[in-house]
């Protein structure tokens, strides 16, 4: 919909900013922005209307609606009245072609579109349904023409059009939305959205949005929409958007009855299994599926598992009745064929679906031709014509779609692949799944990601350590050695791609569970794409299948979440304060996983996502994670340089983005040689790589003594909280590492010590600001000895246990490891103790 007319005022090259002032290019602020936190800010001052608005919290939509219509109504007084001044006016009503402002239900039917009528119905009646909440909610607060239904579907349109959709929040973004938009010509697939994320990033502070395409002096400045289909654009934009691939026309797969042709009472049995096949895996009967116009499936696995059960006999459905899980019942080599290699019975399912549908229609691509060249005040008003342009797109698509697949039919039946096959499920497993394979695949599939830079090798070094990265080429220290493109990484923004991941996170919130919102999308986004039903179709699949994998007891993953119960890794790390944090950890970790097990207790994924797996994706998050922009992410090839401390002088690892926002750049923290393994100094102690980790470093200079402390209950109130301010404890459990050689840390430690033996005389003594600078009172001293000698104590006497059977166990021996540093550095500090005056 092209109601402005944005022009470039100097030279624009790809991804540079968009928006320019006096010659510096500039970000569009937080602070202007329209999105809940922002219109809480706004209206902080008015109790009244900060209570309706809390209401509408939940819907975005119906938030940022009923902000513009309360904000409009004040006229030249709203601080963003010169932002909607610049928006459509109500006037052009008639120049919007979405179904939402359809004067008629019979306008709406006049789509002749199933998908999208069902679709654009929904979305009309959830408008009314918005409408009612706002009129009874916000009555006394905007203007009588503003409470009409008109206005507010207006409304509700202008912010279904125009709010970027980022990360799961909807934001209207003043100036950022008035580019139009047009298909950049770039040829690539599908991306999940990663392809919109690097032209557009929303950050604390705002947001920047970059130029994804040339453009001259003078000219207009088009921005990609995203890869979405015209049943997005044309419903909740008001536009079609030429096709440059991602477009897809609706069309129904017969029904199941359709297959079988024996008698009566053997089809209703037979139907009637397949039925509740397909209700466990929550597919429809006679499914809509929709394709481009090469022939491409929008959902190629669904097409693909529904031609396999609609083939089948009825022995084959019978065993796949009483099959314990899915990939009983669809093994992976099946599912990896169908969506491969379409075979006779697929295409021609499709073929004669997409003939089915092109028929079906009540008007031909004639009559639609015919129509929409007729003058204006010929055709019927109230969103008809528009509705005749977009069935005409739709059946123009399925036209070319159908000539594709009959070209593919022909030359399967030259082929004769598959076209004799009796059996469909009895498949053959083709892909190797040895470890060089999956390197090679591996290996090839980061070269087809296009990293700008990459002077790694990737090399199998062992089964506790898996794989390790090594330099292609002489490194210097401050050097780029890797840039990864931010679309390849799995991220939050990936993860709520996904229908799935969003659907289960918001009945996660619903039923109240206590869990990390970023985490847990990103821990649903790992488990689909390795476990979940359309794996085999995950464009991480080579990524995933490096990861050290997930076997019988998890005996090859070094994470805590993996020690046996009751046995001889949680038995070695006793005596050791970091117990305390392993018991939370894995009690953490089994606590979410009964919340979203509950969630997902009558679900067909409840059949793939099993406890072991997800324990899995925690150890794969928690151990691979590398962080920007404060969110964490999953990084191919570079969470695969593994940790070491080269010298005390080894800089810390540290990754961020390029000035485009595009790649993620790591610089070695090292001189490396060519063939040598560059390794990452992630600077943390030793407690934290083994509890997150599985593992300790021989040399660390960020090691230390691990103390974990309960604040006593008499500690626990207003008086005590400078106090614990100053000892920067924020919780009633306190974690600390103190080194010997830190004179500060330990001062700090007797501080502590003191306070968890005895608050009040902690209190006394350390309430005066001079209390800092004096030296060290006995008390505190006395107190730290104790702390020490208690962990001291502890940590002998049970070592003695530890050490008393033989193991090659690289969990056990790493514990062993950890044990024996914190007896090291308790002397250490211990002595340090007794020096003091």
């Amino acid at each position: 919909m092209s109601y402005f007319l944005f022009r470039r005022r100097s030279s624009c090259k790809s991804s540079n900013r968009f928006l320019e002032v006096a010659g510096s290019y500039v970000d569009l602020l937080l602070n202007l922005f329209s999105c809940y936190d922002t219109i809480a800010w706004e209206w902080r001052s008015q109790p009244k209307l900060m209570k309706k608005l809390e209401k509408l919290q939940k819907d975005q939509e119906e938030l940022l609606t009923a902000f513009m219509l309360v904000e409009q109504t004040k006229g030249r007084k709203s601080r963003w009245a010169p932002y909607f001044n610049l928006l459509p006016s109500f006037s052009s009503w008639n120049d919007a072609v979405s179904p939402l402002l359809y004067s008629s239900d019979e306008a709406v039917k006049a789509l002749q579109d199933e998908r999208m009528i069902k679709a654009a119905t929904a979305e009309r009646q959830r408008a009314k349904r918005a409408h009612s909440r706002f009129k009874r909610l916000f009555r006394t607060f905007v203007s009588s023409d503003n409470l009409e239904l008109a206005r507010y579907l207006w409304t509700r349109f202008l912010v279904n059009s125009r709010a970027f959709s980022i990360e799961g929040q909807r934001v209207l973004v003043p100036f950022g939305d008035i580019f139009n938009g047009e298909p950049d010509g770039e040829v690539r697939k599908h991306d999940n959205g990663q392809h919109f994320l690097q032209f557009h990033d929303l950050q604390n502070l705002g947001m920047t949005i970059r130029a994804d395409r040339r453009t001259s002096i003078g000219k207009q400045l088009f921005e990609n929409y995203g890869d979405n289909s015209n049943y997005v654009y044309f419903l909740h934009h008001g536009f079609l958007m030429s096709d440059r691939g991602f477009d897809c026309a609706a069309f129904r797969l017969p029904g199941l009855a359709e297959a079988y042709k024996q008698n009566e009472v053997d089809q209703r049995e037979v139907v009637s299994a397949k039925a509740r096949v397909l209700s466990r895996i929550r597919v429809d009967d006679a499914p809509l599926a929709c394709i481009s116009r090469s022939g491409e499936l929008e959902d190629p696995g669904l097409v693909g598992i529904y031609a396999a059960l609609y083939n089948m006999d009825a022995d084959q459905v019978a065993a796949c009745s009483v099959a314990n899980a899915f990939s009983e019942c669809f093994p992976p080599e099946l599912i990896s064929n169908l969506e491969t290699e379409p075979g006779h019975q697929q295409i021609s399912l499709m073929l004669n679906a997409v003939r089915q549908q092109l028929e079906h229609y009540p008007t031909s691509i004639e009559d639609d031709c015919y129509t929409l060249r007729q003058e204006d005040d010929v055709v019927a008003p109230g969103g008809i014509k528009h509705a005749v342009a977009f069935r005409l797109s739709r059946k123009e698509i399925l036209r070319e779609a159908k000539a594709v697949l009959e070209q593919k039919f022909k030359s399967v039946q030259k082929g004769g692949m598959n076209g004799d096959s009796k059996h469909p499920v009895k498949l053959e497993l083709s892909i190797a799944s040895d470890t060089s394979n999956t390197l090679e695949l591996f290996q090839q599939w980061i070269a087809l990601q296009n990293f700008p830079v990459n002077h790694l090798e990737l090399r199998y070094i062992s089964k506790a350590v898996g794989y390790g990265t090594f330099a292609t080429r002489k490194l210097d220290a401050g050097e780029d050695y890797l840039n990864v493109p931010v679309q390849v990484a799995m991220t939050v923004h990936s993860a709520f791609q996904s229908t799935w991941v969003r659907q289960t996170m918001r009945e996660l919130q619903i039923s109240g569970a206590s869990v990390s919102r970023d985490d847990m999308l990103l821990l649903l986004h790992i488990l689909e794409e390795k476990f979940g039903l359309k794996r085999l179709q995950s464009r991480w699949k080579p990524y995933l299948d490096m990861l050290p994998d997930l076997d019988g007891q998890g005996n090859n993953l070094g994470s805590p979440l993996f020690y046996e119960e009751n046995g001889v890794e949680l038995k070695t790390l006793e005596g050791a304060d970091l117990m305390f944090l392993v018991v939370n950890y894995r009690a953490r970790v089994r606590h979410a996983y009964d919340a979203l097990a509950a969630v997902l207790q009558e679900s067909v994924h409840n059949e793939w996502l099993t406890e072991k797996r997800f324990l899995w994706a925690n150890a794969m998050l928690d151990s691979r994670s590398i962080w920007w922009n404060s969110q964490r992410h999953l990084v191919p090839l570079l969470d695969m340089v593994n940790c070491q401390e080269l010298h005390s002088d080894h800089k810390p690892h540290h990754t961020k983005l390029d000035s485009s926002g595009r790649h993620a750049v790591t610089k070695a923290s090292w001189d490396f040689k060519t063939g040598d393994e560059v390794v990452e100094n992630y600077a943390q102690p030793n407690y934290i790589y083994l509890l997150y980790h599985g593992f300790v470093l021989s040399s660390n200079s960020h090691d230390c003594a691990h103390f974990h402390v309960e604040i006593p209950p008499s500690a626990r109130n207003r008086e005590f909280a400078p106090l614990l301010r100053d000892f920067e404890v924020y919780s009633w459990t306190s974690d600390t590492c103190v080194s010997s050689t830190d004179t500060q840390a330990v001062a700090k430690l007797s501080k502590l010590a003191l306070l968890v033996s005895d608050p009040k005389e902690a209190l006394r003594l350390f309430s005066n600001a001079a209390a800092s600078t004096r030296p060290a009172a006995p008390q505190e001293i006395s107190s730290a000895l104790t702390l020490v000698d208690e962990r001291l104590t502890r940590l002998q006497v049970s070592n003695r246990e530890a050490q008393s059977t033989e193991t090659n166990d690289f969990r056990t021996l790493s514990i062993r490891q950890f044990r024996q540093q914190q007896v090291q550095h308790l002397r250490s500090i211990r002595a340090q103790l007794l020096a003091l005056p």
